[in-house]
């Protein structure tokens, strides 16, 4: 098993070469990221607490909110074809298991089985359903070291790699196992699973960055909220950092947007994207996925905000597409 004396001792001239190809953005490759403007679609989608998505096709979104009973919603999200842009999102229902909610952050497609995964932060579980919303009895097997997070900390992101039939998972926050510094920018554990045993297979480890906010305020939230698998043995990570000061006014999230090599022992990652969102477009982004392939060959990724049920009736749950050539 990886352990985390293992980062210390990986080859320094190979870890920094392996930064050297992930490290940046070239400028030719800077014009082909896009970030579309954030949208609310209030007049269609109920106010939430937002916290994964994933595309099962047709666009067809399933999105799974913590705070609601067992289940998930179905959307279906209007993509243009040709830009990129959301130009309408429409609820088709609640899909539910008629069981108490268990905190769901995170889910995923798995074409082959025609069945999602949901992530409960929990119990630490990641559990499979049929797309009406019913429990098939089986479940991803999670190593116990997952099953002690820091409260609130637990598993957030949940990817799956179709061409490598491969599931990977990580918890926002470093394990209190693996307490080598602080939880906010420590080594997180990547762990990938057999799509068809649903058995742990390897790690890898992910180092946050250090935390951006200078002074305490009334909350502060860090940690990777969301993954997306790409081809390639390639990932794409969401580490957000939100600040809400003493005085409420100046809140900010801010986002980075990573892709980074699974193949690594501990990854280095190359900044895709970056934003920052204040006061009344405060958006806490914590759901991902790809989208369609637009008509020029670029890759849609669709990223949909927790509001917290339209905190205090002045947050929106944003919704939002980043554009991106593979």
């Amino acid at each position: 098993m990886l352990t985390f004396a293992d980062s210390k001792t990986i080859g320094m001239k190979r870890f920094l070469s392996l930064l050297f190809l992930l490290a940046g953005l070239t400028a030719a490759h800077a014009q082909d990221v896009k970030l579309r403007r954030q949208h609310s679609f209030a007049r269609h989608v109920p106010a939430g607490n937002y916290s994964g998505i994933t595309h099962i096709g047709d666009g067809r979104f399933a999105i799974v909110d913590d705070k609601q009973p067992d289940g998930f919603y179905l959307f279906h999200i209007h993509i243009h074809p040709s830009g990129g842009k959301i130009l309408d999102i429409r609820n088709e229902g609640f899909m539910a298991s008629g069981q108490p909610g268990h905190d769901a952050e995170a889910v995923v497609y798995r074409p082959a089985s025609n069945t999602l995964f949901v992530s409960w932060e929990a119990s630490s579980q990641v559990v499979e359903y049929q797309l009406d919303g019913k429990p098939t009895g089986r479940q991803l097997s999670v190593p116990d070291i997952f099953r002690h997070p820091l409260p609130n900390r637990g598993i957030e992101a949940l990817a799956y790699d179709p061409q490598a039939d491969c599931f990977w998972l990580t918890t926002e926050s470093q394990l209190p196992a693996d307490n080598a510094g602080s939880a906010d920018s420590g080594c997180l554990r990547l762990q990938a699973f057999d799509g068809q045993t649903l058995q742990p297979s390897r790690e890898c480890l992910y180092r946050m960055d250090a935390p951006r906010a200078k002074r305490k305020g009334r909350m502060h939230v860090k940690g990777v909220s969301a993954m997306t698998a790409l081809p390639n043995g390639r990932l794409m990570v969401l580490e957000r950092e939100c600040f809400l000061p003493k005085r409420k006014l100046g809140a900010w999230a801010e986002c980075r947007l990573y892709i980074i090599d699974t193949r690594a022992k501990e990854v280095g990652k190359r900044l895709l994207a970056k934003w920052r969102t204040r006061n009344l477009r405060f958006a806490n982004y914590e759901g991902m996925c790809l989208g369609p392939v637009l008509d020029d060959g670029r890759q849609v990724v669709v990223l949909v905000s927790d509001s917290q049920n339209q905190y205090g009736s002045l947050l929106k749950d944003w919704f939002r597409t980043l554009i991106v050539r593979l």
